[in-house]
């Protein structure tokens, strides 16, 4: 069975290539959206293409290739030991490192766009808006999903209790409940993220207002999709952890193999769907005009790349002058530190419980 495990690893690592390469063309067309008469929400001189912004292009385009020149070597070294199933941890890693150098590279092209940018576009904009209607987590939650979530999970749990005290002297502890606890850590990550983009706050300009509202509340009600999303795979693969502990030798081969072969099946559906969604959420940041909004906590002072720490600016990121810098004075910092922290001492200690 272990082979058919490797063969799906293997599939999903193919499939991951062929998302990527379709995410390289769209990130590469990104900072032509809007026309030739931007970069990216930097409106620039009408010979910008032919001179130095042909160069900062080309540059943001190679910085693309980024986490591919991680990539080859890593997979390599797993191909080669023939531990595939690292594969897994190889993409989760990856889909990380690709949306930090994206954000990243976006940030460094605009900056280096700005000094060619049409003058009066550069001109802080008078007059500014802010929601100041209070978000809360809970407000952005489906309670009947929230309670199907964990009542899975109780159920799950109480499974393997039971199916570890019917015969805890043939049972490895770490075995039975090892995996199920890294997918239930891996939730608490997720609602960490969602916490993060619930927080976000941002002023908008008093022209076209509700346009720009919109497209952030539409972009955070995505994002907070996504993560439920991955919420409810995580779930599903600690309720199904029992019944596979539970199969009998003659049912396990097509068992598991259907299972794998669903996450598949739904793997591909569910990058049609987030290709379509992120189709509608552009057309509709299209119709908002890019401006540039007036420094009012004056975060290209106090920000220092990478990290600050500026309790007068509650934000977790602040725009300095060289790029967006953690605010280690935000609790959400903390929080984040702390989880990174635990998510390394349970990996030591399912590691040392071998």
């Amino acid at each position: 069975m272990l082979t058919h495990i490797n063969q799906y690893a293997v599939m999903f690592y193919i499939l991951f290539w062929v998302i990527r390469i379709n995410g390289c063309i769209r990130r590469g067309r990104q900072p032509l959206l809007r026309g030739k008469e931007w970069f990216f929400n930097v409106h620039v001189q009408p010979d910008f293409y032919t001179g130095e912004g042909r160069k900062i292009l080309h540059r943001y385009w190679m910085r693309m290739l980024i986490p591919i020149a991680v990539d080859i070597p890593l997979a390599i070294a797993i191909f080669w030991s023939g531990r595939l199933l690292l594969l897994n941890w190889l993409i989760l890693g990856l889909c990380a490192l690709i949306h930090i150098n994206h954000s990243y590279s976006v940030d460094l092209a605009e900056r280096q766009a700005r000094p060619f940018a049409v003058p009066e576009a550069e001109q802080p904009v008078a007059s500014v808006a802010l929601s100041l209607t209070p978000r809360r987590l809970r407000d952005y939650s489906n309670p009947r999903f929230e309670r199907v979530l964990a009542i899975s999970t109780v159920l799950a749990l109480a499974w393997l209790v039971r199916y570890y005290f019917a015969a805890p002297a043939h049972h490895n502890l770490r075995m039975v409940f090892g995996a199920p606890v890294i997918l239930l850590y891996l939730q608490l990550g997720l609602l960490w993220v969602k916490r993060v983009v619930v927080a976000w706050r941002t002023p908008v300009p008093q022209e076209q207002a509700s346009e720009h509202l919109e497209a952030r509340e539409e972009t955070r009600k995505h994002y907070l999709l996504v993560c439920d999303v991955h919420r409810a795979a995580a779930t599903a693969g600690v309720l199904f952890w029992p019944i596979e502990l539970s199969l009998s030798p003659a049912s396990f081969d097509s068992v598991i193999t259907a299972w794998l072969a669903f996450w598949l099946v739904f793997t591909i559906a569910g990058t049609v769907w987030l290709e379509i969604r992120r189709k509608q959420l552009v057309k509709i940041a299209l119709r908002t005009r890019p401006v540039k909004l007036p420094d009012l906590l004056r975060q290209s002072e106090i920000a220092r790349w990478p990290v600050c720490y500026q309790p007068s600016a509650p934000m977790l990121m602040l725009k300095g002058a060289h790029g967006y810098s953690l605010n280690l004075a935000n609790t959400l910092t903390y929080l984040g530190a702390a989880y990174m922290a635990g998510l390394v001492a349970l990996f030591a200690l399912l590691r040392m419980g071998r």
